[in-house]
């Protein structure tokens, strides 16, 4: 097997409308790359959209493109949760204060706390509900805690 089968891994969240997912993104320097209308939607929702932040790369779903999309051309129905799921979603960052300062306004579920393994992390609900981490590893956050 090649050592680079696997190339890349975007999680796609599903929720039940983007557009409110869209500012929780942009207030962390994220951009929408892609957008996809809902063509079964008279007031012009979204289906699907793409977020870029530097290499990190999202993908939103609605639940309603979902199953219009993928449940409908599978060939193994059942195996699809054809239905709104949590996620939970984990990313290191360099400056938790960073995070903290363009989120301020958000929904934090999880105040900051520091790992048994070191790591500063907090949490925060996007606005469909997902949890979002986002932890300082130790060795970043040691120096960022270290005046010069």
């Amino acid at each position: 097997m090649s050592p680079t089968l696997l190339q890349k891994a975007t999680p796609v969240l599903i929720v039940e409308r983007i557009e409110p997912i869209i500012p929780f993104w942009e207030k962390l320097g994220a951009t929408v790359t892609v957008q996809v209308p809902d063509g079964t939607a008279a007031d012009g929702r979204l289906a699907f959209i793409i977020l870029r932040h530097g290499p990190i790369e999202l993908m939103y779903q609605t639940l309603a493109s979902l199953r219009e999309d993928l449940v409908r051309a599978s060939t193994a129905k059942e195996a699809f949760r054809a239905e709104w799921q949590q996620s939970y979603l984990y990313l290191e960052v360099a400056c938790l204060a960073d995070v903290e300062r363009a989120l301020a306004h958000e929904r934090l579920i999880m105040p900051r706390r520091t790992t048994f393994y070191g790591s500063t992390e907090l949490g925060y609900a996007d606005p469909a509900g997902n949890v979002i981490v986002f932890a300082e590893p130790a060795a970043v956050a040691d120096t960022a805690a270290t005046p010069e």
